[in-house]
């Protein structure tokens, strides 16, 4: 039977005039299993070289607080319930426990609108794994970070999970020389939408993709396209960084040029993105 994941990724925003962030905590909620839990960035190293005002306690404090009001799963140890702990989640079932427990934060640390990913029992742990390694990608060491396939297995989940009643995979959409791996998915016969990512280790590989994807957007007929990719950019090696910031000028100049409708989002705001256009 398949039930949803509910997730929502926490930012740290220092300064709120450049607004730049960096993710440090992942909350998931699962009512069909009564569970939520709270993931913590590890890697605080990252945090401290984001942020040159870093205020290591109030840091620990925030996470802390946060793990207290999320950590939960049914059957623990009665030792660890001392607290009265049922009685605190007593509406860890409710579709809304996760927006109540995260709506309060504000200013330096900011929740992302909750997304929904389908899963089973059988896949559950796997992907609540590719979930962590989505989104708190430094902590973990290069060959055990999240891989482009993963990443298109987690956007398959996100979508089946919105029970769109117009989806097609893999759409039939014909670049010039005849291909058709062009997007991931169609959505209502209008929105294209393609999974990309910015962590190559070759900077050449990064290069052939963003081209291929400009070149294609500006000679097929769509109008309506939504780029997903991966998160924490900031924290990209200088080049890659800088491939990004191009690839952006480029998307904006095709809008212009072409009056195409395109949105490069991070995976944590599909779902918020598809509402809009």
């Amino acid at each position: 039977m398949n039930f949803n994941i509910l997730y929502t990724v926490l930012k740290y925003i220092p300064s709120p005039i450049r607004m730049e962030s960096i993710i440090v905590g992942l909350a998931v909620h699962i009512p069909a299993k009564s569970f939520s839990h709270f993931y913590k960035i590890k890697n605080t190293r990252r945090v401290a070289a984001f942020d040159d005002e870093y205020n290591k306690d109030f840091f620990n404090m925030i996470m802390e607080s946060l793990s207290y009001d999320l950590d939960y799963q049914e059957n623990e140890h009665p030792e660890i319930l001392f607290d009265n702990k049922k009685e605190r989640f007593k509406d860890i079932e409710d579709a809304d426990f996760l927006e109540e427990r995260t709506a309060y934060l504000a200013n330096d640390f900011q929740f992302s609108p909750i997304e929904s990913l389908q899963t089973n029992d059988k896949d559950l742990k796997d992907d609540l794994e590719d979930l962590q390694k989505m989104y708190l990608y430094y902590d973990r060491p290069k060959p055990q970070r999240i891989t482009k396939t993963e990443v298109k297995r987690l956007l398959k989940k996100q979508i089946n999970s919105y029970h769109l009643s117009n989806l097609v995979m893999s759409p039939k959409v014909y670049d010039e020389f005849g291909g058709t791996n062009l997007f991931d998915y169609e959505i209502n016969n209008e929105i294209y939408v393609k999974a990309i990512s910015f962590d190559y280790k070759r900077l050449n590989q990064l290069s052939s993709e963003l081209k291929s994807i400009i070149y294609d957007l500006n000679t097929i007929q769509v109008s309506k396209v939504i780029l997903t990719r991966n998160e924490n950019l900031e924290l990209l090696p200088k080049e890659q960084l800088s491939a990004f910031k191009t690839f952006k000028n480029k998307l904006y100049e095709l809008e212009k040029s072409k009056n195409l409708n395109i949105h490069l989002v991070p995976l944590s705001e599909l779902e918020q993105t598809l509402n809009k256009i």
